[in-house]
């Protein structure tokens, strides 16, 4: 018989998000590392806005996952948009630490994540103003638990 117990930490929420280079890292097992770390970006979001969502589809072939990496980059300074306009429409995967500090990787060489990003100033002075950022993208897996890459 299979159990599910409760497990002894449940934090919710993203802490850290890095877009890495679709082409640029291996995976043996749960230790990932990197051809080059030139392009790596670490992206600072606003806490309480980072979420990962892998809702699964079933398809003809097969289920596939509608993959998902959110969160808002606060401000509009040229350094931001100069950086997310660099990242826009790249293949990346995604590496993020969750609330219980584990590491995890979103998208893979074959079935990549697609940077997006959108800008707002809200319509009001009390409205937050920033960047919605998305890696996104269909994959074969759900996201897999790594070690600490970094």
């Amino acid at each position: 018989m299979n159990t599910i117990n409760k497990p002894a930490e449940n934090m919710g929420g993203l802490v850290k998000i890095w877009a890495v280079p679709y082409n640029v890292y291996s995976l043996n097992g749960k230790t990932v590392t990197f051809s080059s770390t030139d392009n790596i970006c670490e992206i600072y979001c606003s806490p309480d806005s980072r979420q990962h969502l892998e809702p699964p589809e079933r398809t003809d072939a097969g289920i596939i996952f509608n993959t998902q990496v959110t969160g808002f980059v606060p401000g509009n300074i040229q350094s931001i948009r100069l950086t997310l306009e660099n990242l826009e429409n790249r293949k990346v995967v995604a590496i993020f630490r969750d609330g219980n500090g584990d590491f995890w990787m979103a998208g893979s060489y074959l079935s990549p994540l697609i940077f997006s990003s959108a800008f707002s100033t809200g319509k009001n002075t009390s409205d937050r103003s920033g960047h919605e950022i998305s890696l996104s993208g269909q994959t074969l897996e759900k996201a897999k638990c790594i070690d600490n890459p970094f």
